[in-house]
C-alpha cells in the first residue's frame, strides 16, 4: 500500500515528493475524509511551498531551504496530532472512553453472571467485545480508505444494540451490583448516541448533499427515532426470550418497524439530495406521528390491563 496520503499532481519534482510525504505523515494523523485529506493536503503543500520560495530567494540553497521549510513547519506527528483536535474536538479521546468502558463493563456483567448466577451469557459477551475492540482498533488505526462515517456510524449503532441488552442483563443481576451496572451501562449507551449525532451530523458530513442545514434536522429526527425503535425492538425482544418457549421466525415480525423506518431514512436524504424538501419532511412528520401514536397506543393498553 502507498504510503502516501496525498494525491500526486502536474508532476511532483524530488522536492515536491519530500513534502508530498511529509505532508501524508501529518494527514494520516487525522479522521478527516479522503476529499477532506485532499484539501487538507493541497493547503498544507501550499504553505511549505510558500516557505521554501521564500527561504531560497534569502540564499539558501535548494535542500537546506527544504529541511528548513520542514523545521519551521513543526513534528509531523504534533502537527497531525493538532489538527486532528482542531478540526474534531476530543472526539479520539471519547472513542477510547467509549471502547475501554465497554471492554470493562462486558466483562464485570459476564463475570458477575458467572460467579452469582452459575450462568452467563457467552454470545453477548462475545458480540460486546468484538463491537468495542472494532471501535478502539479504528480509532488508534484509522483506516483511510473506509468510509469514515458509514462504518463508524454503523458500529456505534451496532454498540448501542448491544450495551442496552447489556443494560437488562446488569438489572438482572443482584441489587448489590445491579445498580452501579445499570448507571454505568447507561452512561456508555448515552456517549455511544452523543457520538452518533456527532459522526453523522458534525464530524463527517456527506459532501453529495447540497441541503446541509436541512440534512441536519432529517438526520436529527431520524437518527432520534432509530434510538426509540432499537430500544423498543430489544425490549420486545427481551421480553419474547424470557416468556416464549422456543424461537420462532415469526418472532422476526418486531424487526420491521426497524426496515421500515431505514428505507424511510434513506428516501428521505435522497429526496433532499434532489433538492426536495417538502416530501422529505413530509415523511418525518409521517415518521414521527406513527411513533408517537404507537407508543400512545402501547401506553394506553399498559394502563388498561393494570387497571383491570
Amino acid at each position: 500500500m502507498d504510503e502516501r496520503t496525498c494525491p500526486q499532481k502536474f508532476g511532483w519534482s524530488d522536492m515536491n515528493e519530500v513534502f508530498e510525504r511529509f505532508v501524508s505523515g501529518i494527514v494520516r494523523q487525522t479522521d478527516s475524509n479522503q476529499d477532506e485529506r485532499n484539501d487538507l493536503c493541497e493547503e498544507l503543500l501550499s504553505h511549505l511551498e510558500c516557505s521554501y520560495e521564500d527561504l531560497h530567494s534569502q540564499g539558501y540553497s535548494k535542500e537546506e531551504a527544504v529541511k528548513m521549510a520542514m523545521m519551521n513547519f513543526g513534528d509531523d506527528q504534533e502537527v497531525g496530532k493538532q489538527l486532528q483536535q482542531a478540526m474534531y474536538p476530543y472526539r479520539r479521546e471519547m472513542m477510547l472512553v467509549l471502547s475501554v468502558a465497554s471492554l470493562v463493563f462486558a466483562f464485570s456483567v459476564y463475570t458477575l453472571q458467572l460467579f452469582t448466577r452459575g450462568d452467563a451469557h457467552m454470545i453477548w459477551l462475545l458480540l460486546a467485545v468484538v463491537v468495542s475492540t472494532s471501535i478502539l482498533t479504528i480509532t488508534l488505526h484509522p483506516v483511510q480508505s473506509m468510509n469514515r462515517r458509514l462504518w463508524m456510524n454503523g458500529l456505534l449503532l451496532s454498540h448501542i444494540a448491544v450495551f442496552v441488552a447489556g443494560s437488562l442483563l446488569a438489572g438482572n443481576l443482584d441489587m448489590r451490583y445491579s445498580v452501579g451496572l445499570s448507571i454505568f451501562s447507561y452512561a456508555i449507551v448515552l456517549l455511544a448516541i452523543i457520538l452518533v449525532y456527532r459522526t453523522t451530523i458534525y464530524d463527517y458530513p456527506s459532501s453529495k448533499q447540497p441541503l446541509q442545514k436541512h440534512a441536519k434536522w432529517i438526520h436529527y429526527i431520524n437518527i432520534t427515532i432509530g434510538i426509540v425503535l432499537t430500544y423498543i425492538t430489544l425490549f420486545f425482544a427481551w421480553g419474547i426470550m424470557l416468556f416464549a418457549g422456543d424461537m420462532n421466525p415469526a418472532f422476526l415480525v418486531i424487526l420491521i418497524p426497524l426496515i421500515v423506518w431505514g428505507i424511510f431514512y434513506m428516501v428521505q436524504l435522497k429526496l433532499l439530495a434532489l433538492k426536495l424538501k417538502a416530501p422529505a419532511y413530509a415523511i418525518a412528520i409521517i415518521e414521527i406521528l406513527l411513533v408517537v401514536g404507537a407508543a400512545v397506543i402501547w401506553l394506553l393498553n399498559t394502563f388498561w390491563r393494570f387497571g383491570m
